[in-house]
């Protein structure tokens, strides 16, 4: 009786030490690392295209015309973005676009006036609000385009008239750009935007000295401003951003 007494004991201390020791096991199992958080940090490298509407306005005294233009457009970008631990997004962005936006319009004595967009781009901020994988934000910036100008001059009396003079000034344009738009994380390290922008090149003089004489074959002292709108859909990699790995805690 005695014997068994102990037998039992000792088989109820080897349970009790058994126990502990796989909880104590248990305990040391590494607990695997929680999947990583999407963040909107690093560079990213993208295409865009999209259509435009620019708006010519020329003055050559005493005559003024206004008049728009439209077309198509496409290019690259290249960026980088921060996001805070707070939803707040910000970034710096460079673009450029090949163009075929064009316009034209007729009014004597202004016979024909024309418009092209050859090029254009921008280097911009971003401001933004993220909502996991959804972007809304803001850009503006310094723009830029190569805006190349035509016109067809009836002339004044008593110079010119009935002798039409061909004009085509080109120049780079430069000014500002605002706009807005929503970013869409769609899968992996893509993703999509849709955009509006408005551009501002200002008001531009031309000085066309021409030749004297009898007939003039020179338009007059002259100048063109230049806005346009654009919308624009986008597709963009985002490169991963190194960050503090997460050390597991026991």
């Amino acid at each position: 009786m005695k014997r068994e007494l102990i037998w039992g004991v000792a088989g109820a201390a080897a349970g009790v030490l058994l126990a502990g020791t796989s909880a104590g096991a248990a305990d040391l199992t590494p607990v695997p690392p929680p999947p990583p958080t999407f963040t909107w940090t690093g560079f990213e490298l993208g295409a865009q295209v999209g259509g435009g509407a620019d708006r010519t306005s020329v003055i050559l005294p005493p005559y003024s015309d206004s008049y728009w233009g439209s077309g198509v457009f496409g290019g690259l970008h290249v960026g980088f973005n921060y996001q805070f631990s707070s939803p707040i997004v910000v970034g710096v962005q460079a673009e450029y676009n090949f163009a075929g936006i064009t316009g034209s319009t007729s009014d004597f004595p202004l016979n024909y006036l024309s418009t092209s967009v050859r090029e254009f781009g921008s280097v911009d901020g971003r401001l933004g609000a993220a909502f996991d994988h959804f972007l809304v934000y803001a850009i503006g910036g310094f723009a830029y385009g190569d805006i190349r100008n035509g016109i067809n001059f009836e002339g004044f009396a008593p110079t010119v008239v009935g002798f039409p003079v061909n004009r085509f000034f080109a120049a780079n344009r430069y000014g500002f750009d605002v706009g807005g738009g929503v970013e869409y994380n769609l899968w992996g390290n893509w993703t999509v935007r849709a955009e509006y922008r408005y551009y501002d090149f200002g008001r531009l003089g031309f000085n066309d000295a021409g030749f004297g004489g009898p007939v003039s074959i020179a338009i007059p002292n002259h100048s063109s401003k230049e806005i346009m709108q654009t919308g624009r859909l986008g597709l963009t990699y985002k490169f991963d951003w190194l960050s503090t790995p997460v050390v597991a805690k026991y």
